[in-house]
């Protein structure tokens, strides 16, 4: 019996022993294949069932909130709500800005006004048409006096006049006015009568024009006022010397005869 046994197992050749290795691996990858397939098939059925859950949920929530979504409509959306409120500020920052400009632009008038008035001042100041005139000197002046007779006699005063000239080609000024025309008059070295002790009186500059003549009379009641402006004492019949002076400049001597 063993012998039988033993030769069957000797009677199996190689090629026999390799065709049945090839057929166990071709079945042990059939059934690797069908394990794959049907973990995917699985697998599949899974991920359907999934989002039919999800669709159908989605469904729900959207039916659930279908009739919020229309009251929300009706009132406002968001969006316009948001555009509303954007349009009022946006409306509210112009009229503030427009509002602080039209302040500012009051306010700033004034100033403006200020600068064109202080600007304007330096300007008509500086004009060349108001140059500074000078105070008249000998080099523009040309003075003489007068009087009205050669002699007096008792109960005459002697009439003076004084004239002055600017022979410059430029105005110029003399200063106080008639407080600055004087005649001054002497008996030999003795100092009798001055017009401008008692009888000028102050006044303003005044502007002798290029080639203008002025002429100021005065007149000589014969006082010695050389012993006060209020003296009543009188001149003794006799020579005198008579001078006229405009803003410092002399005149020429005239002689004063008084013979009663």
């Amino acid at each position: 019996m063993s012998e039988n046994v033993d030769s069957q197992v000797e009677e199996v050749s190689p090629e026999v022993y390799r065709r049945r290795r090839i057929v166990a691996l071709l079945i042990l990858v059939l059934v690797l294949l069908l394990i794959i397939g049907l973990i995917s098939w699985l697998a599949g059925r899974g991920n359907s069932s999934d989002n039919a859950t999800a669709t159908a949920s989605t469904s729900t929530s959207a039916e659930a909130f279908s009739d919020f979504s229309q009251r929300a409509t009706e009132s406002a959306t968001p969006s316009e709500s948001a555009e509303a409120s954007e349009s009022a500020s946006a409306e509210a920052s112009e009229s503030a800005t427009a509002s602080e400009s039209a302040e500012a632009s009051e306010s700033a008038e004034p100033t403006e006004s200020a600068e064109a008035t202080e600007s304007a001042e330096p300007t008509a100041s500086a004009s060349p048409t108001e140059a500074v005139v000078a105070a008249c000197t000998a080099a523009d002046l040309q003075v003489s006096l007068t009087a009205d007779r050669n002699s007096y006699a008792a109960g005459q005063n002697p009439a003076l006049a004084v004239t002055y000239t600017n022979t410059s080609g430029n105005p110029c000024i003399v200063t106080g006015g008639v407080n600055n025309v004087d005649v001054n008059i002497t008996s030999g070295p003795a100092q009798v009568y001055n017009y401008a002790q008692c009888y000028a009186n102050p006044v303003a500059d005044a502007e002798v024009a290029a080639g203008a003549t002025n002429t100021t009379a005065l007149t000589w009641n014969r006082s010695l006022n050389v012993l006060g402006c209020n003296t009543a004492a009188t001149i003794q019949p006799g020579y005198y010397w008579a001078t006229a002076t405009v803003n410092g400049v002399a005149s020429q001597p005239v002689r004063i005869i008084v013979t009663g």
